[in-house]
């Protein structure tokens, strides 16, 4: 194991997080989204996938994919690579379930808006709402979106008056 450079893992930092016996919370917190993602990709049975997925509310192919579409958007943003007005590549899946915070079904997404940024904005938030119910991600996002121009919106997929739909409208006024 190469040695920890986050501050909150402990003093010496030139021990590894395993050599300073520290806890799985503290060594959840030093791993990537990246790390994150391959480590539930690579659990061997499907109960322990279902197990991780259903912690947050999910299912285990919505998380799959909603692990993998975060590690692209991180991907792009950290190469400094156009978000905007593209499509992922990679997209969210959208649920089915209606257990899974979502989108206002009447306000379904068009075709063109479930390649762009958008929905994986929504998986965020539904993702937050199950583990961080006090967020203020949702009301931070909405004040930045609120300072752009709306043709950015439509191009990163975002629909008329999205932020009236109840999945961001309680979080963020």
């Amino acid at each position: 194991m190469s040695p920890c450079k986050e501050s909150f893992i402990g003093a010496d930092r030139s021990l590894s997080c395993h050599q300073q016996g520290c806890s799985a919370h503290a060594r959840g917190r030093a791993l990537t989204i990246g790390q994150l993602k391959h480590m539930y990709v690579n659990l061997l049975l499907p109960v322990d996938k279902t197990a991780v997925a259903k912690s947050l509310n999910l299912t285990a192919p919505v998380l799959k994919s909603w692990m993998a579409t975060y590690v692209r958007v991180r991907n792009i943003c950290a190469h400094h690579g156009r978000l905007w007005n593209v499509g992922l590549g990679v997209y969210p899946r959208i649920p089915s379930s209606s257990t899974i915070p979502w989108s206002d079904p009447s306000t379904a997404l068009p075709h063109e808006s479930r390649k762009r940024l958008y929905p994986a904005l929504v998986s965020l938030q539904s993702v937050l709402t199950t583990v961080s119910a006090r967020s203020s991600w949702a009301e931070r996002l909405r004040e930045l979106v609120d300072t752009r121009p709306p043709m950015n919106l439509r191009g990163m997929g975002f629909p008329d008056r999205w932020s009236d739909d109840p999945l961001w409208a309680k979080r963020s006024r």
